[in-house]
């Protein structure tokens, strides 16, 4: 090797650091847009409400009534939602204990639809308390409004319900 061949060898940058840079860079990036778009989507997700209630309140129809509300009314509701209710702890077990009341009334020979029936009917009159608590809880929130607001919650709630329908 010449003194010229070593010194071209020594000149020539090394592309590997460049490359592991703008990937570090990049990943840098990746996770800050990550963080940013969870931050300032508006709570559109489960951190409404924590999800047992968020899920019960949603499958009570009363989602996109919940959607258009401000974001503070939402909170308030949840809130008073979970300090009516017994703790979803409590519910669980509840429903743990009718599971096993349902499967051995399915096993049991003879079969007893009646026994059946009542479980299923309790179940039912304790969802039915649950929404008709959201429905006061709602009711209240919306009386509480100025007629700007109200106006705003119906805007919100139209809009909602023209995307859900999807274009016709």
């Amino acid at each position: 090797m010449t003194s010229d061949d070593k010194t071209t060898a020594a000149r020539r940058p090394r592309t590997w650091p460049k490359v592991l840079l703008a990937l570090s860079l990049a990943m840098n990036l990746a996770v800050i847009g990550a963080i940013l778009g969870a931050h300032f989507r508006d709570g559109r997700d489960a951190r409404r409400f924590p999800p047992p209630d968020r899920m019960q309140t949603r499958d009570s129809g009363f989602g996109p009534y919940l959607d258009a509300l401000p974001r503070d009314a939402r909170m308030r509701i949840g809130t008073a939602l979970r300090d009516r209710d017994a703790p979803i702890e409590a519910d669980r077990a509840v429903l743990g204990r009718e599971f096993d009341q349902m499967l051995t009334a399915l096993r049991a020979q003879p079969y007893d639809p009646g026994v059946l029936a009542a479980v299923l009917e309790g179940q039912r009159a304790r969802v039915a308390a649950r929404v008709d608590a959201a429905r006061e809880i709602m009711l209240a929130e919306i009386a509480a409004m100025t007629p700007d607001e109200r106006a705003t919650f119906a805007d919100r709630l139209e809009a909602r319900i023209d995307r859900k329908r999807g274009p016709h």
